[in-house]
């Protein structure tokens, strides 16, 4: 019995894990948007500021390359950060599936469910949020990559409208 009760607090313990690589994706996601954000308001700034007589076709394809590229870092981590919903079906632990029961309903299946219930319960909730940590930090991952191609248009588009 003693090694049931061990591995339900191992599949808790792997759990809060998972839950806390989530949290860590879009932790990096307020990051990424606050960096984009900043880089588009200034080229608003500079094109706004600059002359319009004075300004290239170059200082326009770099302003369109930076803007694109900031805005697809934008929308990547928008994604990384849209709740996932779906979970195990017929769970005690996962909120979707809790909500669905009645409280008293809930509080029964609860009280009558075995060490080997919950730890299947357990290990299928590490499953999917191990889906969906990954899923995250693909979407964080192409945010940084766009972010950091950013760069080099957004660089060229400040210094041809000085």
């Amino acid at each position: 019995m003693s090694n049931e009760k061990d591995r339900l607090r191992l599949a808790q313990w792997v759990l809060e894990r998972n839950l806390a690589w989530i949290s860590a994706a879009e932790v990096k996601v307020g990051v990424i948007v606050a960096i984009n954000t900043a880089m588009l308001g200034s080229l608003g700034a500079v094109l706004g500021n600059s002359d319009e007589s004075a300004r290239s076709a170059w200082a326009y394809v770099w302003l369109s390359g930076a803007a694109l590229t900031l805005a697809s870092g934008i929308f990547c981590a928008a994604m990384a950060v849209i709740p996932r919903l779906s979970g195990p079906t017929d769970s005690l632990v996962f909120f979707g599936c809790i909500n669905k029961l009645d409280p008293s309903e809930y509080d029964n299946k609860f009280k009558i469910a075995t060490d080997a219930h919950l730890l299947e319960d357990w290990t299928a909730q590490i499953h999917r949020n191990a889906q969906i940590a990954c899923n995250k930090f693909e979407w964080v991952r192409t945010s940084m990559i766009w972010s950091f191609t950013s760069v080099v248009p957004w660089f060229g588009a400040i210094v041809t409208m000085l």
